[in-house]
């Protein structure tokens, strides 16, 4: 379990720490992850929310990838959930693959992460890793789980 939860960034990240701590401590299972995952905000776990936002604003208002990338650019924003310091087009993060084949096999459908993937071509262009990251597939894929369930509406 801990090799899982401390593949990216090791075992000092608030969310694995806690989780740690309160697995050795002795609580339960539920009780540990909570820990680990009430630490998500601003400066750890953020990604993923701002890259939903991101990525959703932009199809939402039927953005073309290169259009999307180009005014991230003339904002000076990074684009959440794209980039890697290790990971890269020629050192595939494993986790992303498998979460892409999990999502193509199971939803009925997944617009957003096309789009997400149609910008990362656009981005790998400039450099080989600003592949779309593991925050950016899970937020994507989760909007459009919640989208596409058939149990939301908009």
């Amino acid at each position: 379990m801990c090799l899982m939860l401390t593949a990216d960034h090791g075992p000092a990240v608030a969310g694995a720490h806690n989780t740690i701590v309160c697995a050795r401590a002795g609580k339960d299972l539920v009780s540990s992850l909570t820990s680990g995952l009430l630490t998500i905000g601003s400066r750890f776990g953020g990604a993923l929310d701002e890259s939903a936002k991101m990525f959703s604003k932009a199809f939402d208002a039927k953005q073309e990838p290169q259009e999307f990338v180009s005014s991230m650019r003339k904002e000076g924003k990074l684009i959440m959930g794209v980039g890697h310091r290790i990971k890269s087009i020629n050192n595939p993060d494993l986790r992303v693959t498998a979460v892409k084949e999990f999502v193509q096999k199971h939803f009925p459908q997944f617009p957003l992460l096309k789009f997400a993937l149609e910008v990362e071509k656009i981005t790998t262009a400039k450099r080989p890793n600003l592949i779309l990251n593991v925050d950016g597939v899970i937020a994507t894929s989760f909007v459009d789980l919640l989208r596409h369930s058939g149990c939301f509406d908009k």
